[in-house]
């Protein structure tokens, strides 16, 4: 019986038992039980992905035959690569972008170690490269030993990175506050960045669910070091999540629709050209904002395990033992903190 005419249920192949399909109303989603727990791990859904496909992708994921270990290629590794679910979706875009990079269509096992150095060789920024070579060794270490014997990225060396300092003047500031005005949500977005300091993914990806009257809580499948983050909400930033810019029913800042509905913003260059021509600023990235916050809580006077905090910081002052035994959230502190910078922004910009 074909695929399409199941009946609502949970099959399984006859050659690879562990592997199945489970069909519902709506869909119907290739799936594997993985380990003595039996996880259920999701590789995609039927059209989209074929049978052939999919039990390629159950092979992968069950541990390689030294078939298919010597067959597959290298997107289909990448696939089986980014389909776990170990990844925050965050850091999958960015493993997504970086992979991006490498555009092999033959065998995995026979990419050499040249050939890896001349594809880094082809991207021009230093700090591109190396967060490229970073992923690509991540990958091909994935890969040992499902499809390889050993990395073709072994021995490369990534450039060294100077440590960025950049914070932005008072001035500076005042003209991207101002010019802020005229980009819409990206706008609104850098606003918010710079009164709360927190990374751009965390502030583009906001749910209304997350924001209440007096903080915003961050949940720790969007956070860096995968723990839920809460942070005091000022006068500001509560009059800049209700402006005209922000429009989405569940994202606050929704760019385009896809089949698993609206997705956040992912892409910053344009518009961050786009700031630092109206501003007339540049050399400064949206991280730096991040820096600049964290130095203006300092010049006010704030303690750093304060700023660490609001921040999201489990290295420096609440690292170790400080992070195992001092669970004070210092929240009072935070609050202060965080009506001390906005009072201390809002004079800057006007």
């Amino acid at each position: 019986m074909g695929v399409q005419k199941l009946a609502p249920g949970t099959y399984f192949d006859t050659k690879t038992p562990a592997f199945g399909i489970r069909v519902g109303k709506h869909r119907r989603t290739w799936l594997i039980y993985k380990g003595k727990s039996r996880r259920v791990v999701t590789l995609g859904h039927y059209p989209e992905l074929t049978l052939q496909e999919a039990r390629k992708r159950a092979y992968t994921a069950l541990g390689a035959t030294e078939a298919v270990k010597a067959t597959i290629t290298f997107p289909e590794a990448v696939t089986a690569f980014l389909d776990q679910d170990r990844w925050r979706p965050g850091s999958k875009r960015v493993l997504t972008s970086n992979l991006r990079k490498f555009s092999w269509q033959g065998q995995l096992a026979r990419i050499t170690h040249e050939q890896v150095i001349e594809a880094l060789d082809w991207i021009e920024r230093s700090s591109a490269r190396a967060h490229a070579l970073k992923d690509i060794r991540t990958f091909f270490n994935w890969c040992v030993p499902r499809y390889l014997a050993t990395s073709p990225a072994v021995g490369i060396k990534m450039d060294k990175q100077p440590s960025r300092d950049r914070v932005l003047t008072d001035d500076e500031l005042k003209a991207v506050w101002v010019a802020a005005d005229d980009c819409g949500q990206f706008g609104v977005i850098v606003k918010l960045l710079m009164l709360t300091g927190q990374r751009r993914t965390e502030i583009s990806s906001l749910q209304w669910d997350w924001v209440k009257s007096d903080r915003i809580t961050l949940p720790a499948t969007l956070t860096k070091n995968g723990r839920e983050h809460c942070f005091p909400v000022a006068a500001m930033v509560a009059e800049l999540v209700k402006s005209p810019a922000v429009t989405g029913r569940d994202l606050l800042f929704p760019v385009r629709s896809t089949a698993a509905g609206p997705r956040a913003p992912s892409g910053w260059s344009s518009g961050l050209r786009m700031l630092h021509k109206l501003s007339g600023t540049s050399g400064w990235t949206l991280h730096d904002l991040r820096r600049t916050f964290a130095t203006g809580l300092a010049k006010l006077g704030t303690p750093i395990h304060v700023t660490e905090k609001i921040l999201n910081h489990v290295s420096g002052s609440l690292s170790g033992m400080a992070l195992i035994y001092n669970r004070h959230d210092y929240w009072a502190e935070q609050v202060a903190a965080m009506k001390a910078w906005e009072e201390r922004l809002l004079a800057i910009v006007t």
